[in-house]
């Protein structure tokens, strides 16, 4: 595997860091700290490549607050100044995370991501008689530093560019020397590269028939139920010695006529479907937005875009009656032709 170099002095240019405070600021321009890290924009963008090549950035304290979508998570989430860092550091890193991963990986990739792997999923669900699906238990707040620095070091060889990784890791912890923060675009690079190593040990030595992974949301397809039981016990094993993660609750494998629930669908073999949280979720948010664009909190062009992205979400998925009465009683109610 080809180790990378030379990586800081490509981070921290003007050029590249004025790429990354757009970025970043993307969806949330109005926002305080968007705001005031605006009011002297180059200023700071100045700081940042200063800080970046003399090695002083360090991170700031989190943003700590809960979410519910659809379960209650904690988000940490960096302020405005660091995620500026993070996507300089990935709109370079980025694609050295990638490169070398299966096909069949689809997180944080370019061309892949959600819709392709559910795509994947109903084309592998149409083709085989079972399916084996495995969710790794509090992934993100389990993942261990030293394991995870480790394995930057086989991929990366440029100190400097280690060095701030290791910062970025370290900066913090649900336990002592493990987990990542949900809510950064950095801990969603380190948590899918952090099975990269599954993906090719399922494909190249246990020979899965076919495979796909989303994060740590994992599909094996076989037409013998018997391989994918002897697998479960082989990735049991090889989660916990090489990367110290447990499968959560007992999974076995299931006759793909009885339907995979994966990303949010319910896929049978000629069908993909939006499982019932996810139309529920979609109710309830179209709701919300409309009660804000009533209250004035939400202007008509967003509650547009919003709606849209709504929308976007369900166009892979067999719901055109569904879908198609939810939105004609959104228009009635706010008398659109």
């Amino acid at each position: 595997m080809k180790r990378y170099g030379h990586l800081t002095a490509r981070i921290a240019t003007w050029q590249n860091v004025s790429a990354a405070a757009q970025k970043a600021a993307a969806g949330s321009s109005s926002s305080a700290d968007v705001t005031g890290f605006q009011l002297t924009f180059d200023a700071n963008l100045h700081r940042i490549v200063e800080e970046l090549l003399t090695g002083v950035w360090k991170p700031l304290p989190y943003l700590r607050f809960m979410v519910r979508d659809p379960k209650q998570r904690t988000i940490n989430a960096a302020p405005f100044y660091d995620r500026v860092v993070h996507h300089a550091l990935m709109n370079v890193a980025g694609r050295c995370f990638e490169n070398g991963a299966v096909d069949f990986s689809f997180a944080c990739r370019t061309g892949r991501g959600n819709r392709a792997a559910v795509k994947r999923a109903a084309k592998c669900t149409h083709r085989y008689r079972y399916f084996l699906k495995l969710d790794v238990r509090r992934y993100f707040d389990s993942i261990p530093h030293d394991i995870l620095i480790r394995l930057f070091h086989r991929r990366f060889k440029d100190r400097d560019f280690l060095m701030l990784m290791e910062r970025i890791v370290r900066s913090f912890q649900v336990n002592d020397g493990v987990g990542l923060p949900i809510g950064t675009l950095t801990s969603q690079y380190f948590a899918n590269f952090y099975l990269d190593g599954l993906d090719h040990w399922v494909m190249e030595t246990l020979r899965c028939p076919a495979y796909a992974r989303y994060m740590d949301d994992i599909v094996l397809w076989s037409d013998d139920e018997t391989m994918l039981e002897t697998s479960l016990c082989q990735i049991t094993a090889w989660l916990k010695t090489e990367r110290r993660l447990v499968l959560k609750g007992e999974p076995h494998p299931v006759r793909c006529h009885d339907g995979l629930s994966f990303l949010g669908y319910r896929i049978v073999p000629n069908a993909i479907l939006l499982s019932r949280p996810s139309r529920k979720r979609f109710s309830a948010r179209l709701r919300q937005y409309e009660r804000e664009n009533g209250t004035g909190r939400m202007t008509d062009c967003e509650l547009q875009r919003r709606v849209d992205a709504l929308l976007s979400f369900t166009d892979v998925a067999h719901c055109c009656q569904w879908r198609g009465k939810l939105i004609s009683d959104y228009d009635n109610q706010f008398g659109i032709a």
